[in-house]
C-alpha cells in the first residue's frame, strides 16, 4: 500500500499558499521617513556689535537645504544699558538702560522680515542695565516685556511661521538697532536653527529579499516533491 499524503488537504494547501505570502512579504519595500534636516550656525563678536541710536545688521548663510523651511528658532545675546558698553558687552554706565529702545527682528534669503522685538514692546527700563539671552521661538508662551532684562524664550513679535515654505538657503539677517542715543545696545553673539520640511518617505526594498526568496522557494519546492513522490500512481 501507498503512504499516501492528502495534498488536496487544508493544512497543506495553507503551508503551500504561506510560503507563498512569505516569498513575497519579503520582498515589499519598507517605507521609511527620513527625519527632518536641521542646520545651526552660531557667532559671537569680540569686540562686541554696539548701536546707539542707529541699526546694524549680521547674518549667517546657509546652504545644502532641499525642501523648504519648516521651523526657526534664533537666540540672541545682547546688552542694554547706560553708556558706556565695554568692547566685550558689559555695562559700564549706570543710569537708567532704556530698554524700550530695543528692536531687533530676523530676515529671511527671500527677504521676509519677522519682528522679534518691535516698538510697543511693553519694555522698561533699569538702573543698571543688563547681558540676556532670549531665543525666539513660536512655541513660547509670552513676549519680552516688563521692566528688567530677562533671559529665556520668547514668543517673537510676529510669528516666525512666516518664512515656511521658503527656501532656507542663502543668507539670513539679524536686524538690531538702538533707537535713541546716549543708551547703547550691543549684540554679544546670535544663533539660528533652520528646519527643513521631511522630504517624502523614501522606498528601500525590504530586509535580505533575496535570500527570503531564495528560502521560501526552496520550501515551496521541497513541499511539492514530497507531495509529488507520495501521490498514488495510476
Amino acid at each position: 500500500s501507498w503512504n499516501t499524503l492528502n495534498y488536496d488537504s487544508p493544512p497543506l494547501k495553507a503551508a503551500l499558499k504561506f510560503s507563498g505570502i512569505f516569498a513575497a512579504g519579503l520582498a515589499l519595500p519598507l517605507f521609511i521617513a527620513p527625519a527632518a534636516s536641521a542646520l545651526t550656525q552660531s557667532a559671537t563678536f569680540n569686540p562686541v556689535l554696539q548701536v546707539d541710536g542707529s541699526s546694524g545688521t549680521t547674518g549667517f548663510t546657509f546652504s545644502g537645504f532641499t525642501g523648504p523651511v519648516s521651523s526657526v528658532t534664533t537666540t540672541i545675546n545682547l546688552t542694554k544699558c547706560d553708556d558706556p558698553i565695554s568692547t566685550t558687552g558689559a555695562c559700564l554706565g549706570t543710569d537708567n538702560s532704556w530698554n524700550e529702545e530695543i528692536r531687533l527682528s530676523l530676515q529671511s534669503p527671500t527677504g521676509t522680515i519677522v519682528q522679534l522685538v518691535a516698538a510697543g514692546n511693553n519694555l522698561d527700563g533699569q538702573d543698571p542695565g543688563d547681558t540676556v539671552s532670549w531665543t525666539f521661538d513660536d512655541t513660547a508662551s509670552s513676549l519680552v516685556s516688563g521692566n528688567l532684562l530677562i533671559s529665556g524664550t520668547y514668543l517673537p513679535f510676529s510669528s516666525l511661521s512666516a518664512f515656511s515654505s521658503e527656501t532656507g538657503n542663502g543668507t539670513w539677517n539679524l536686524l538690531y538697532a538702538d533707537t535713541e542715543e546716549e543708551d547703547p545696545m550691543s549684540i554679544n553673539g546670535w544663533s539660528l536653527t533652520v528646519n527643513e520640511v521631511s522630504a517624502p518617505p523614501a522606498s528601500v526594498p525590504g530586509p535580505l529579499p533575496v535570500l527570503g526568496l531564495a528560502a521560501a522557494f526552496g520550501f515551496s519546492r521541497r513541499m511539492r516533491r514530497r507531495i509529488a513522490t507520495q501521490r498514488p500512481k495510476d
